[in-house]
């Protein structure tokens, strides 16, 4: 991998890591495992990131084929992934109330946890446009999403004493602060989007 190469690779590993989110998803974790011991907590976190990736795995392999399938072409999807990613931004930035999970009767399975909390539509917009049409694209996006998903998963296990350590404003500081570098990302793809869909 040469230095445009890792210079990619990295960009687009930030990206998908903002996307992920982690920090903004963490009280949700905590919330609704919260009458999960130790044990069983990080082997629901550790099931559930792993059907996360495989699921994100799924869009980096047929991504492109499922473009051509539905007949969207990559500039569409750049500005709908901007128009998404800026909203995903603002709530970011600004918060949302938190909702209060209550007791679980079971423990949660794919959703919400993996599907949408952590492999979400945005994550998945992203993968499909970093895979391109060549095995050169694929290798790179290979190379942004497991270290993204990687740094991600170990946030999430070490979520209570995480938590615990920043405390609510902390980990409100830190989302807002990923939140404002997301926004300028995806403004960034909304205008590549545009450009790309009228040859500017």
């Amino acid at each position: 991998m040469n230095q445009s190469d890792f210079l990619k690779a990295f960009s687009t590993a930030t990206m998908l890591f903002l996307v992920l989110d982690p920090l903004g998803n963490l009280p949700l974790f905590v919330s609704l495992l919260k009458d999960c011991d130790a044990k069983n907590y990080r082997r629901i976190v550790l099931r559930e990131s792993g059907i996360a990736l495989m699921v994100l795995m799924l869009f980096l392999l047929f991504g492109n084929r499922i473009l051509h399938g539905l007949q969207i072409s990559e500039s569409s999807l750049g500005i709908a992934g901007g128009v998404i990613l800026f909203l995903i931004a603002i709530k970011m930035v600004f918060g949302t109330p938190q909702f209060n999970s209550g007791k679980q009767d079971h423990e949660p399975f794919i959703v919400p946890l993996a599907i949408p909390l952590f492999a979400g539509p945005a994550a998945i917009a992203v993968t499909i446009l970093v895979r391109g049409d060549s095995m050169h694209t694929f290798l790179t996006g290979l190379a942004a999403l497991i270290p993204a998903w990687g740094l991600s998963a170990v946030i999430l296990l070490s979520g209570r004493k995480l938590a615990s350590f920043l405390g609510p404003r902390g980990l409100d500081a830190l989302e807002s602060l990923m939140g404002f570098l997301l926004a300028a990302i995806s403004v960034g793809m909304l205008i590549h989007g545009i450009k790309t869909a009228f040859g500017l």
